[in-house]
This record gives structure tokens, C-alpha cells and sequence, in this order.
């Protein structure tokens, strides 16, 4: 008796449950059934949302959370372009995860048959890998490759665009063609030798910890060689987990829009540590850096340049530590002071973050997505940087926040989940609460509603003494979250935010707060 051998699509699938891949972020469309058939035969779950960007956010906060990549599948034309905003925080972030676009047939495309374009040549330019998987032969080859882009050294987004026809191909498993080696791959690094020396003429070194060391598993032994040797930690904003635990040396972010304390400007010895040269470290050009300032990198050497700085006799830095701390609780200080004047007007986003530092377990998994509350929560909420808080990433993107608290609880099914939202960033997918609620992913969203873009208001006003299309209308959040099946509190007193969220953190719903605030950005001196 003959069998009819499996489809590519079925091997596709299987693939990724070999791989541990247990759930696809999706929405339904064409160019995807094959695949969602064979996912359903071998009982990979697919979580469906109402717009490809939740999806694709999904994917990306997973990978960004994890390590390991989120997988989301497509349909063809703008569904495939919805689905690029992920694909592009992604190559921001430097995270792993993986694109699957349905399609027609090979043998229709350029023809003009239904939504006929080149999706591979849209993702390329975001994608460390990327293209069209034009042979059943070639389907765990192309697969394989794909994880290996996405997941590195170093990671990235990667995309396959899967179209119909080969979907549907039956091929022997025999026939298929096997994947090839990966690869190796290390980054171009100072030899800790020379950091060690280099060092040893130092007065106020800095270290600029990043992403990076995150993706490397190498946090722990960069703050450690810190602390023994008593050398400031900052993080470009946005980076990923490189400060897991509260830490001495860690004296904040750098290239928040609302400043800092001056660091980086002072220090004559810059280790990058995991962190890529942009705008968030002034492009290391004067002024933002010492013409004279020695610049490293280093991200999986430190626990050799630690052996070799103590071989040579290294001092610890501690006047220049207590210099920078100083400087921080300083410039913190200043902006603690204007949070206290703008709250004299009503509830405030410090109010929010007050309760968040009383209700927030070590384990719970906070989002912070949004523009003003997120300036907010930088410059007053983070003692540390742990792994296990999510932001926008490097892109500096809003509204990816639903997405990623979905993606968050499948990560961390035991753990608290909560997101911290501003009221504009909350809305782009708000639509998606309904997706959370109807296949059992709850999470906690705190949204601060100023009815603003607040962060480009306030740079509105600032420069020109009105804000240009970027107030918005007020929306009765905690009704339309019920609206969607969640459950909605509206919180009017300061005072009943704390007792609330540690309520709602309890129910194991998703829960909406809706907080509306007064506006304002912090306001210190650097």
C-alpha cells in the first residue's frame, strides 16, 4: 500500500516544532492554508490577531524576551507590508525572529495573478536573511538558513516568502535537500590586553553596556568586572538587559530626549560594551565625546580582561563611581522636583510609577511602550536594566505594546505581565485585547492618558508655542476595553492605582487601567 508523501508545508511545520518552536503569531489570508492545515495536523498553535503588525510585534518582543526566534505567518501583498513593522523593530534591536509569507503560485508570479509582488525584495533591506523559497526540494535547507540569520551571532529578523504551489508539493523525505554547516561568526573586538592597559591610564572610564551583551549571555560578567573595579555602567536608551540586578555602578541611560547627567562627554576611556554607535551616544563625535577619549569594544571578553586587569595591579575607580552617581541622583533630583510641580495639578505619570515600584515583583515582565510615560519611567523608575523589561527597542516605535504583552505571557506563562502604555502608543492595535482575551493570554496594561502625543506636544509647544496636530480626543479606555471582553477600571486618584493594579495582577485577566494624567515631560539639568 503507497502513501502519499508529506507536503512541503508539512515538513515546513515540523521543522519548527523540532526546532521547539511551540506557537505562530498569524492572521488568516491568502497564501497561508497549506501551512495552517499542517499546523493544525501536528498540533502547532496558532495565535490569530486582527492586524499583522500584533502579530509581527509578537514575534519580535518573543525573540527579544527569549533569545530565541518568534515565528509569525502572513498573507500576501499589504498584509505582508503591515507585517514589515516588526520585521523592522526587529533589525533595530538586533533581535531574532522570523517573517513566513504566503503567496501564489510560482508559476503565476509575474503574471498578475492576486496580490502579485515581490514581498521577498520588500523585506530584504530589513531582513539578515530573506528570500523566496522556490522549491519543495529546498524547504528545510532554506528553513534552517533562515534560523540560523535569525538567531546568530549575530541575530536579526529573517524572512521566507512560501508560495502556494510549493506549499501544496508532496516530497519524499528523502529527496529533500539537508542543511549545510552554519557558518561561524564573532564580531571584530579589542583584545582585552590592550583595554588593560588602556585602563591603567584612565581617570573616568565608562562603560556603554548594550543589547548585545544580552544576546551573548555576557551581562553578568561585564557588571561584575564593573563592580570590582568601581567603573560606571550606562545604557543607551531602549537597549536590551544588559543591568539584571540593582547595581552600584550603574548610573543610567543615555540619549533619553528629556537628558541626563553629563557622563560620556567626562569619561577619557569609552567600552562599548554590546552597544552600536548612533544617536543615542552622540555618534561618538565631538562634542558628545572627548577628542582625546580612548574608544573599545568588548562584549564576550570580560571575564579575561578581569583576570588581566588584576594581573596588572588595576585601582578601582572610586571617586570617579561616586562622581558619576553624584551626578545622576543630582540630575533624578531635578526631575523628581518638576514631576512634584506638574502633579500639583492632578494625577500624574509619577503617581503610576510610584505604584508600579510598590505593586512590581522581581519576576514580573514589564512593557513600557509609549513616548511621554516612557520618558517618565527612564529618568525616575530604572535602578537597574534587567532582561526581563521590554521596550520599544532602537527604533523608538509606539504601539507595538499589545503585541508584546501577548508574546510575553507565551513566554512566561507563570509570571506577572503588566504594560505600561501611553493612551496613543495603547490604540494602535487596541483591537487585539479581544484577540488576548478569547485564547486565555492575560496581562495587566496601566495606560497614561494625556490625550496627547505628549512627547511631540511638548516639543510642539517648546518650539513653537502651540502643538500641531498631536493632541488627541478622549476615549473611555476602560469601556472599550469591556467592549473587547477585558476588564476596564477607570482610576481618577493617585491613590487608588496601587491597590488596583496589585488587584488586577491577581485575577489573571487582561485587565485595563485607565489612568488619566496631567501632561508634562521631565524637566532636569544634564
Amino acid at each position: 500500500m503507497t502513501t502519499t508523501p508529506s507536503t512541503a508545508a508539512d515538513h515546513f511545520v515540523n521543522a519548527l516544532k523540532t526546532r521547539g518552536v511551540t506557537w505562530v503569531a498569524t492572521l488568516c489570508g491568502h497564501g497561508l492554508e497549506p501551512l495552517y492545515f499542517a499546523a493544525t495536523k501536528v498540533g502547532l498553535r496558532l495565535v490569530d490577531t486582527r492586524n499583522e503588525q500584533t502579530a509581527s510585534y509578537m514575534a519580535e518582543a518573543y525573540g527579544r524576551l527569549t533569545r530565541r526566534a518568534g515565528v509569525c505567518a502572513v498573507s500576501s501583498g499589504v498584509a505582508h507590508i503591515n507585517a514589515l513593522t516588526g520585521l523592522a523593530n526587529a533589525w533595530f534591536d538586533s533581535s531574532p525572529m522570523l517573517l513566513v509569507t504566503g503567496e501564489g503560485a510560482v508559476r503565476t508570479a509575474g503574471l498578475g495573478h492576486f496580490q502579485d509582488m515581490d514581498h521577498t525584495g520588500l523585506a530584504r533591506p530589513l531582513a539578515r536573511y530573506a528570500r523566496r523559497l522556490d522549491h519543495p526540494a529546498r524547504t528545510l535547507e532554506i528553513l534552517d538558513a533562515a534560523f540560523h540569520a535569525a538567531e546568530g551571532p549575530p541575530p536579526g529578523p529573517a524572512q521566507i516568502t512560501f508560495p502556494l504551489d510549493v506549499q501544496n508539493t508532496p516530497i519524499e523525505e528523502g529527496e529533500l535537500v539537508k542543511p549545510g554547516p552554519p557558518t561561524p561568526w564573532r564580531p571584530a573586538e579589542t583584545d582585552p590586553e590592550e583595554i588593560a592597559r588602556r585602563l591603567s591610564q584612565a581617570s573616568q572610564p565608562l562603560i556603554v553596556a548594550g543589547s548585545g551583551l544580552f544576546y551573548a549571555g555576557a551581562s553578568e560578567a561585564m557588571l561584575h568586572f564593573a563592580e570590582r573595579f568601581s567603573i560606571p555602567v550606562a545604557v543607551p536608551i531602549w537597549d536590551r538587559g544588559p543591568v539584571n540586578r540593582v547595581s552600584d555602578t550603574f548610573v543610567g541611560v543615555l540619549g533619553a530626549a528629556t537628558g541626563g547627567p553629563r557622563l560620556l562627554a567626562d569619561a577619557d576611556c569609552i567600552l562599548l560594551a554590546g552597544a552600536a554607535v548612533d544617536y543615542r551616544i552622540g555618534f561618538l563625535q565631538p562634542d558628545a565625546v572627548r577628542p582625546e577619549a580612548a574608544l573599545f569594544r568588548l562584549t564576550h571578553g570580560f571575564r579575561e580582561l578581569l583576570a588581566l586587569s588584576e594581573r596588572r595591579g588595576l585601582r578601582a575607580f572610586t571617586s570617579w563611581l561616586a562622581e558619576a552617581r553624584r551626578r545622576r541622583v543630582a540630575f533624578r533630583q531635578a526631575i523628581e522636583d518638576s514631576a512634584a510641580a506638574q502633579a500639583r495639578a492632578g494625577t500624574h505619570a509619577v503617581h503610576v510609577l510610584s505604584a508600579l515600584r510598590r505593586v512590581m515583583t522581581e519576576d514580573a515582565v514589564l512593557l513600557v511602550d509609549g513616548g511621554a510615560i516612557g520618558q517618565w519611567f527612564h529618568q525616575l523608575l530604572c535602578d537597574r536594566y534587567p532582561e526581563h523589561w521590554l521596550t520599544c527597542g532602537r527604533s523608538g516605535v509606539v504601539g507595538w505594546g499589545i503585541g508584546g504583552a501577548m508574546a510575553a505571557r507565551l513566554a512566561f506563562p507563570d509570571r506577572p505581565v503588566i504594560l505600561l502604555s501611553g493612551d496613543g502608543a495603547f490604540t494602535f492595535t487596541v483591537a487585539d485585547l479581544e484577540s488576548a482575551v478569547r485564547q486565555r493570554l492575560p496581562f495587566v496594561a496601566v495606560v497614561a492618558d494625556d490625550q496627547a502625543w505628549g512627547i511631540t506636544k511638548a516639543g510642539h509647544e517648546r518650539q513653537f508655542g502651540q502643538p500641531i496636530a498631536s493632541t488627541l480626543g478622549p476615549i473611555a479606555l476602560d469601556r472599550l476595553a469591556e467592549a473587547l471582553g477585558a476588564r476596564g477600571l477607570r482610576l481618577e486618584r493617585a491613590e487608588q492605582i496601587a491597590p488596583a493594579l496589585e488587584e488586577a495582577l491577581g485575577a489573571r485577566e487582561v485587565t485595563v487601567l485607565h489612568v488619566p494624567v496631567v501632561g508634562g515631560l521631565p524637566a532636569g539639568s544634564a
